[in-house]
């Protein structure tokens, strides 16, 4: 009898393999603990014209060689799974995350988790209903498409490294976010994640984004169906994580009292949040939270208006006509849509400052609930302040970054050092004109497209 045993590693994180290998009369029958999981059993059949001497005399060799093999399999294994943790990754934002973006910060991770923008689902469903062939749909293509082929320089650096890249979805309606969530599986999106995070009027304005924090139970639903969706058509996309960004609660921006709140202990954060998690995750299958350590306000945080609406050039006296026993108010639009936008720009500027970080909550959420995967986002200026959020101590699996790594990307080129991985080498120089050879290639791809094509350059 061949006993082998492969021992822990602790630098790879490689799970203990017991392999016990046993000859038989006419077979080799080989066992495999591999802890915590149940003892799996591999039975080699030999034919029964073979004599058993023959058998005796090779069963060694052959036992060495399937368990090189089962070693390489269980190696490949857990190096994936261990790319699949998200130690490190750069949250999605409007106007920021896109596939040029993602092109971009692979110069400094291979393996961070990169979100696109958040995108509605109702958006990619119009599409998609406009032409349901998903490779001839140029708009979908160009919406979502994943770059394939960076660059045809062969001088250049630039390659889509092997980190995952996550579709982060808008909306509140379960049908439309499980169909979008088919597509991004279709299309070769490692995850999909659920916006719940967004306190921007522009969003939860319409129930969305934060705003679904109010409804945890829509939330699970939304989830169930997402993830059934996920699961029927993953097929050869490997394993596609769902995932929800969320806070850890709401309130009415112009109720809110900061120093009130600042006052206050992580008690009642972290019991609104944990009742949100415990409702959403109980009969889905989401099994990683993205957590914003800070409440969320929705919202103006100025005082409701209540004087008429201004346009130019114009006084009561001469909006009113003859006959009239009231104003006639003429609405200037584009000044509205301006101070909208001005406004959703405010509410998420107070959003990231206003509310206390309470990074706590989530250290114990993650003790709370050791079954789901936890990353922390909010306040993280670097990698020192990665590591000081992120250890060994919290169980929290890594740290979600998002405006620091778009305005200082080079504080972040040692992020593939928390996988094991090897550090970007080149210069600075190569990085920029590497990224102007992309540019230039991506200007001449899109001469054909409409201008709306060609924003997404930006």
């Amino acid at each position: 009898s061949t006993y082998l045993m492969a021992k822990s590693d602790d630098q790879h994180n490689f799970p203990m393999l017991d392999i016990g290998v046993r000859p038989q009369k006419e077979r080799i029958d080989i066992d495999i603990q591999h802890a915590p999981s149940i003892p799996m059993k591999m039975r080699l059949q030999e034919p029964n014209t073979m004599q058993r001497a023959p058998i005796m005399r090779h069963h060694t060799m052959i036992a060495v060689q399937i368990t090189m093999l089962l070693l390489l399999f269980v190696q490949l294994s857990t190096e994936c799974h261990a790319l699949s943790q998200e130690h490190f990754s750069v949250a999605p934002m409007m106007a920021h995350t896109n596939r040029h973006y993602h092109t971009f910060f692979r110069f400094f991770s291979q393996h961070a988790h990169l979100y696109t923008e958040m995108i509605p689902a109702e958006t990619i469903v119009s599409l998609y209903n406009s032409n349901k062939d998903i490779e001839s749909n140029e708009a979908l293509q160009e919406l979502l498409g994943i770059n394939s082929a960076i660059t045809n320089n062969a001088n250049s650096i630039m390659n889509n490294g092997d980190g995952p890249i996550i579709l982060q979805l808008g909306g509140r309606n379960p049908q439309s976010l499980a169909l979008a969530s088919e597509i991004g599986v279709r299309m070769g999106y490692n995850g999909v994640n659920l916006n719940c995070g967004c306190p921007s009027s522009a969003v939860s304005g319409r129930s969305g984004g934060c705003a679904l924090m109010r409804d945890p139970s829509h939330v699970a639903e939304c989830v169930e169906r997402m993830s059934e969706s996920i699961a029927n058509n993953v097929n050869g996309n490997g394993n596609v994580e769902l995932s929800v960004k969320h806070r850890l609660g709401v309130r009415d921006a112009s109720t809110y009292d900061a120093e009130h709140d600042k006052q206050q202990t992580d008690d009642q954060a972290y019991q609104e949040c944990e009742e949100f998690i415990q409702t959403i995750t109980e009969n889905s299958k989401v099994q990683k939270l993205q957590v914003h350590a800070r409440l969320g306000l929705l919202g103006d945080f100025t005082p409701e208006r209540t004087e008429a609406l201004w346009t130019p050039n114009s006084s009561s006296e001469q909006r009113k006509r003859p006959g009239d026993t009231h104003d006639t108010i003429k609405i200037d639009h584009k000044r509205e849509q301006y101070k909208a936008k001005y406004l959703a720009r405010k509410a998420t500027i107070h959003n990231r400052s206003v509310p206390p970080l309470r990074p706590n909550v989530i250290n114990r959420l993650a003790k709370t609930y050791p079954h789901l995967d936890f990353v922390t986002n909010g306040g993280i200026k670097s990698m020192e302040g990665l590591h000081h959020r992120v250890d060994e101590t919290n169980n929290v699996m890594g740290a979600m970054v998002g405006r620091s790594v778009i305005n200082h990307p080079c504080s972040f080129s040692h992020a593939d050092g928390l996988w094991g991985g090897a550090l970007p080498q080149w210069t600075r120089e190569d990085v920029i004109l590497s990224h102007i050879q992309y540019c230039i290639e991506e200007e001449e791809r899109c001469k054909g497209h409409c201008g709306s094509f060609r924003d997404g350059l930006r």
